[in-house]
């Protein structure tokens, strides 16, 4: 774990952007992010935004079987900031291609995102925080450029506890 620590601590500097292509991110003077624990396959973090506290709940594919040259972090996560509601982003590693949406799966639901650059984004974030809840897993297929896809696996075991804290460490 230590050894990834520098490299989660990146991560989680830039999980808040993600979560809000209009946000500022890290580079604009925001603080380092802190652990709060780890709840099953799941992270639970805040983050300074000047006087502002964002708090976010975070996974990485537990499987990504494609080898995709340059493929960054695949990473699904909630985010809350103050006054605003949660957002649902998935970070495919890779810039995603195409005008529609990219669709995840969980149990009998399909849900989609809609694409911005790397990111992907729920349409409708309540029904995903809700599906989370009651399933164990979720598989994303994307379509990146140049015709490569991948399809990725996240486990949501623990979800429910780190949405709990999340909730906790910033309430809505």
């Amino acid at each position: 774990m230590r050894a990834c620590l520098p490299a989660l601590v990146l991560l989680l500097a830039t999980l808040p952007a993600l979560a809000d292509p209009s946000a500022k991110g890290p580079a604009h003077g925001a603080g380092a992010p802190s652990f709060m624990e780890k709840i099953g396959q799941w992270t639970v973090a805040t983050h300074a935004e000047g006087d502002a506290k964002t708090c976010f709940v975070f996974t990485r594919a537990e499987a990504s079987p494609q080898h995709i040259l340059g493929r960054g972090d695949v990473v699904l996560s909630v985010t809350r900031r103050p006054g605003r509601h949660d957002v649902v982003a998935l970070s495919a590693g890779f810039l995603l291609s195409g005008h529609e949406d990219a669709p995840l799966q969980a149990g009998a639901t399909k849900m989609l995102f809609y694409i911005a650059g790397r990111s992907a984004f729920a349409h409708d974030n309540a029904a995903a925080i809700a599906t989370f809840g009651h399933e164990s897993s979720v598989t994303a297929h994307l379509n990146g450029p140049r015709g490569i896809s991948a399809t990725d696996h996240f486990s949501l075991q623990g979800f429910s506890g780190a949405y709990e804290a999340l909730a906790k460490a910033c309430p809505a």
